[in-house]
């Protein structure tokens, strides 16, 4: 494969280079890009600027410093950026799937570089990549227009937090299963046939997947269906965050599943996960949440009446049309 200078492709400027503190926040605004790596690079809609032309959508941002240096995104919205956020600016026609590839190709650089040392100020314009006609042929066989409004929610009413009727400790409403040890475990790398999902504890539900073990190796009781909901129990920046499963699964002995005592939609493991995750504060690496100091956690209790009122709020909230996709 064939590279050549970033600027060979791109005309890169430095951006609108605003404060953010100097904002005023607006929900209808332009879209502010800082250097983060989540949202896009988006942090916040602020008022347009008087005498700042918003720079036009199409364009790719960089971060050029900072934790996240060369995290790069493909704006599809008019959007002012911070200071030390390069903008490329296609130098010929590129489509949108071309792009996506260049911002992978970008921040797969990133080991070059180091948080407050070595920065891409100043050599972001020889930053090495493919030339256009290298491109590999399946960038242009997928189809990122599917992926449009992931965020879309399933409902458009504006449907208030629900009041639960009281609170209640956490062993009320669900009976508590510890994990299992990795000690012993065959563990694969790779999904294969006869293979179940081994889950650790993590910040995103992404990370929670160790491995793969034999669903044979091990007693059935602790492989769990998918939407099982269960929680961090260990780990200095990963104790206390919940999430409901996606596939079935075995925890680990440093992860708790909470299997309700009755029914219970999706929609409500979904927001008790999320309640669940805000008592992180009252926990850390020292006092992990873990047998009692867990089940006597407090957590709202709904009747039947207010349960529809969660699945309805759930269903209000943004990407719920794709983490309830199909379900009634």
């Amino acid at each position: 494969m064939a590279v050549c200078e970033l600027s060979k492709i791109f005309n890169v400027s430095y951006g609108t280079k605003l404060d953010m503190n100097k904002m005023t926040l607006s929900e209808d605004g332009v879209a502010f890009v800082s250097r983060t790596s989540k949202n896009n690079g988006v942090v916040a809609c602020v008022k347009k600027q008087k005498g700042v032309t918003p720079l036009e959508s199409g364009k790719i941002t960089v971060t050029l410093g900072g934790t996240y240096v060369l995290s790069s995104f493909l704006q599809e919205r008019p959007f002012y950026t911070a200071q030390n956020v390069a903008v490329l600016s296609p130098l010929c026609n590129l489509t949108r799937e071309q792009k996506l590839y260049y911002c992978m190709c970008i921040s797969s650089n990133r080991f070059r570089y180091s948080a407050f040392g070595r920065e891409a100020n100043r050599t972001i314009h020889e930053l090495k990549v493919p030339i256009l006609k290298d491109i590999p042929k399946w960038v242009q066989e997928i189809n990122v227009s599917r992926f449009d409004d992931q965020d879309a929610p399933i409902s458009h009413k504006i449907i208030p937090v629900p009041k639960a009727i009281e609170l209640v400790r956490l062993d009320e409403l669900f009976t508590v299963k510890n994990g299992i040890p990795s000690t012993g475990l065959v563990e694969h790398e790779e999904r294969n046939a006869g293979l179940v999902m081994f889950i650790r504890p993590a910040s995103t539900q992404l990370r929670t997947r160790r491995s793969f073990i034999c669903s044979d190796a091990i007693d059935s009781s602790q492989v769990y269906p998918p939407e099982s909901l269960f929680v961090s129990t260990n780990g200095e920046g990963s104790h206390t965050y919940s999430y409901v499963s996606t596939e079935k699964f075995v925890a680990n002995s440093d992860v708790a599943v909470l299997l309700p005592k009755q029914r219970m939609s999706l929609e409500t493991k979904i927001f008790y996960a999320k309640c669940i995750s805000a008592n992180r504060y009252r926990f850390s690496y020292g006092r992990k949440p873990k047998g009692e100091k867990l089940k006597k956690l407090m957590l709202p209790k709904f009747n039947v009446e207010m349960n529809n009122k969660v699945k309805e709020f759930m269903r209000s909230l943004k990407f719920s049309s794709t983490a309830l996709l199909g379900k009634k």
